[in-house]
């Protein structure tokens, strides 16, 4: 009897204490110290924007995660279908702030994915059952523009490759753009700025999702908070803007949100980029001010 009060009694502690982080969050809200944007810039962006001419490079993939403890699985098709969605938004996005897009191709899929699982390219969504083993870091799929073994596919692929390397070491605020690779590709395009877009997407399957909400019901009625809540498709988008005369990265921000990777919404890039600023215009000192820290901080 004394463990069943007990039992009781620590459920309405559970409660309780979620019930005072949800009124402290909507009066910070309310209060409008909602955290702002978290931006790295350049101090040139704050005296003048020195983009015109951009080419965007896009990478990326798609995970299906397996159950329980099985692994992370790439799918080749879906990521296709991903990196082909977001790199028309982009493209549209900029153009619609005034910049010449004058590149904008998918350049490979799967960097960085050792000992990840491979989908079938023809597979779909994923069921469970048996998969290839990825052995090495090297992209699974590349574009055919950068299948070459010319200087320029070179230098694509040494600067996601860096990208990459940046993020596994969790050091890509502090990402130096390799400037040797940055020549080339401003030699190659006539760009005076590169855009890079990394991708990385969550895509869990029908059966994972329904199960995922029986979870929740039983969570529910046992006060068990937060069974089944990470069932959910997300996307971890980046956006690295690189001056190609200098070699600074100029912009350069992310987002982790629940969005479809596959087909995502209409507005995800543009909501992405709302702060990049439009062409032949610095930062509005009203809106975004340089942190302390060094970051840029937008309202």
């Amino acid at each position: 009897m004394k463990n069943y009060l007990k039992m009781i009694k620590t459920k309405k502690s559970q409660r309780g204490a979620v019930i005072a982080v949800a009124i402290i969050l909507t009066l910070i809200f309310i209060s409008g110290c909602a955290p702002k944007t978290r931006i790295r810039a350049s101090d040139t962006m704050f005296q003048e924007n020195p983009a015109r001419k951009i080419a965007v490079f896009a990478e990326g993939k798609v995970n299906w995660p397996r159950m329980g403890k099985g692994g992370l699985c790439l799918g080749v098709s879906d990521s296709k279908k991903s990196l082909t969605a977001l790199l028309s938004q982009t493209e549209q996005v900029l153009s619609n702030k005034g910049y010449e897009v004058v590149f904008a191709e998918p350049v490979g899929i799967g960097y960085n994915s050792h000992k990840w699982w491979l989908i079938p390219e023809e597979e779909g969504e994923y069921k469970e059952g048996p998969l290839e083993l990825i052995e090495d870091s090297k992209p699974v799929f590349v574009y055919p523009r950068f299948q070459d073994n010319q200087e320029f596919s070179k230098a694509v692929h040494t600067l996601i490759e860096e990208l990459e390397l940046a993020l596994k070491q969790k050091q890509l605020n502090t990402f130096d753009p390799p400037k040797k690779a940055i020549e080339v590709i401003r030699q190659t395009t006539a760009a005076d700025t590169i855009c890079l877009n990394r991708i990385y997407g969550k895509k869990f399957s029908g059966a994972r999702k329904t199960g995922a909400v029986a979870l929740g019901v039983l969570g529910a009625m046992f006060g068990v908070y937060g069974a089944g809540s990470t069932v959910r498709d997300m996307i971890d988008c980046y956006f690295i803007f690189i001056d190609t005369k200098t070699g600074e990265v100029l912009w350069q921000y992310g987002i982790y949100a629940s969005e479809n990777p596959i087909n995502p919404s209409k507005t995800f890039v543009k909501n992405v980029l709302k702060h990049f600023p439009k062409i032949n215009t610095p930062f509005d000192k009203n809106v975004c001010i340089k942190g302390k820290d060094g970051f840029v901080y937008c309202k």
